[in-house]
């Protein structure tokens, strides 16, 4: 696994519950897929085009470091699918927990929005996506 970004859990990321909200969290995963794709493929013209079911494993509350690992990818000829799993880190009592696991589809983009084949020596980044996981 490797790190890819983290988050801490503000006052101002929680709802009358005091947990983070869920559209907070998918707005956070959203960018951490966007960031390591960006990374992979060296490009900047990447959009999302899908986001797996996301089931919420544990609460995030005030305080919380969520944190981004990037598990899995595969490189197509204009897209790249990515695997990720988020951990909740509470540094109070030093444990951390899985929140969830996700794959996510971005597309690199022209400048009319249609899709854009990624530069041969990128299609060629050899995969290390495990069937049967997430």
């Amino acid at each position: 696994m490797e790190l890819i970004t983290r988050e801490i859990c503000l006052t101002s990321d929680v709802g009358t519950k005091d947990i983070l909200f869920g559209g907070r969290m998918l707005a956070w995963a959203d960018i951490a897929a966007s960031i390591w794709c960006r990374k992979l493929v060296k490009s900047d013209n990447l959009v999302t085009v899908h986001m797996s079911d996301i089931d919420f494993l544990a609460p995030v509350r005030v305080g919380d470091l969520v944190e981004f690992y990037g598990e899995g990818y595969r490189i197509g000829r204009s897209s790249v699918s990515v695997k990720l799993r988020v951990m909740i880190h509470d540094p109070r009592i030093d444990r951390t927990s899985e929140a969830f696991r996700f794959s996510a589809i971005m597309v690199n983009i022209d400048a009319d929005l249609r899709p854009k084949p990624l530069p041969e020596d990128v299609q060629n980044i050899e995969s290390n996506w495990s069937e049967g996981e997430s």
